[in-house]
């Protein structure tokens, strides 16, 4: 099975446990980030990302170059505060 099909089926099981009211207001959420052109203006699979410096983990500051320096970096970001 590729990696396509697990998602869709994991997007598939899921989504049935979710309550309609809550299921609508991310489905208009979507929707509403689809119309909004974001899409276009994201950066995309192999771009490079302008330098920054962010706090780490623990709560240091790193730059991306530091990072890179040491080999390739993937960012992720996680909303909310858990």
């Amino acid at each position: 099975m590729s990696l396509t099909e697990d998602l869709q089926q994991f997007s598939d099981k899921t989504s049935q446990s979710i309550p309609p009211e809550i299921s609508n207001v991310m489905k208009a959420a979507n929707y509403r980030l689809k119309i909004s052109g974001i899409e276009d203006t994201a950066m995309k699979a192999g771009n490079r990302a302008p330098s920054f410096s962010l706090p780490n983990v623990t709560g240091n500051t790193v730059s991306s170059e530091q990072m890179l320096d040491k080999g390739p970096v993937v960012l992720s970001f996680y909303r909310g505060g858990w």
